[in-house]
């Protein structure tokens, strides 16, 4: 398939090519069909209105000719721009164009082509083409090469929230500090401590009113303008005594996992919630450990409810989720 091109019948403005700043057209672009040439007929004085040639066979309906020696060679000419042709003659004349010198032309003198679209216009189209494949630095467009790589650095390069705190077992009114461990030209922390809580800073000190397991979160801000964000699932357990429940859990082979208690005080019975929608009720105080197998892989949250002798009940969960392959 033939190329489009601004010469052909129908053609629309900014069909080839959009230039941010002006929108080509025919007018603007003087479009002129390659090698078109001929002499004067006519000497051409300064006082000329009209320029009459052999023939206009080739030039555009208007457009720039130019007036001097022939095509390829050196020396002193005129651009002219004319706005209608007949079979011989060109008229509505613009003299000394863009900046050429008015003169007088005996008759003979070359008559040529001074301008061509065409090549402007593929310059143009192979640049916006490069804009589209590539992508602009900003703002580039879905599919553009510098998108997906924009994307990839956003999925893969993005800074990592890493945090912690201590104590995460801890009785009310004892303040926490928690800790960012994110590398790189952070310039901005925004922490969220799971009771409506929030800072600023990059490693702030709190304290729990109400006893509670708090989902932590904290979202930072590099100077390249990458963000990152870390989230830990009740990862801080307030309590109004020292009894605070805490257990593991180890891989035993394949989906098999050993979940052991550590809770702390006079524990009177234990019910295990494993994520999978099992669940498991030990009245023997004395027995810490539960073991199960999950019948399927996949990301798991499982907690353990401890009844204690004074007829509290407390909740704990897994410090992260449990990967199960």
């Amino acid at each position: 398939m033939r190329r489009i091109s601004s010469l052909d019948n129908g053609y629309v403005t900014g069909g080839l090519s959009l230039f941010p700043a002006a929108l080509d057209d025919k007018d603007s672009l003087y479009e002129a069909r390659n090698n078109a040439e001929t002499r004067l007929r006519s000497g051409l004085s300064y006082n000329s209105r009209q320029v009459v040639v052999e023939s206009t066979e080739g030039f555009p309906d208007k457009g720039l000719v130019r007036v001097g020696p022939p095509a390829g060679k050196s020396g002193e000419a005129e651009l002219i721009y004319y706005g209608l042709k007949t079979d011989s003659v060109l008229k509505d004349l613009t003299r000394g164009f863009a900046g050429s010198k008015q003169n007088q032309w005996p008759s003979g003198s070359w008559v040529t082509n001074a301008v061509t679209a065409e090549p402007h216009n593929a310059v143009k189209d192979a640049i916006i083409n490069i804009q589209r494949t590539v992508g602009l630095s900003k703002l580039p467009e879905d599919g553009s090469l510098n998108r997906r790589l924009k994307d990839m650095e956003l999925r893969y390069l993005a800074p990592k929230a890493l945090l912690r705190a201590y104590p995460r077992l801890y009785k009310l009114g004892t303040p926490i500090r928690f800790q960012s461990l994110c590398e790189g030209d952070v310039v901005r922390y925004f922490w969220e401590f799971g009771d409506g809580g929030q800072s600023l800073e990059e490693n702030p000190v709190y304290s729990y009113a109400r006893e509670g397991a708090y989902t932590v979160r904290l979202h930072i801000i590099t100077a390249s303008g990458s963000q990152g964000i870390s989230k830990k699932l009740n990862y801080i357990t307030a309590s109004l005594d020292e009894n605070v429940p805490f257990f593991y859990a180890t891989r035993v082979s394949g989906r098999t996992y050993r979940f052991v208690d550590q809770t702390d005080g006079q524990v009177t019975q234990r019910f295990w919630v494993l994520g999978d929608g099992t669940k498991h009720e030990e009245a023997d105080p004395n027995v810490h450990e539960y073991v199960h197998t999950y019948a399927g892989s996949g990301s798991y949250k499982p907690s353990l409810l401890v009844g204690f002798a004074s007829q509290s009940v407390k909740r704990v969960f897994l410090n992260d989720d449990l990967e199960v392959e």
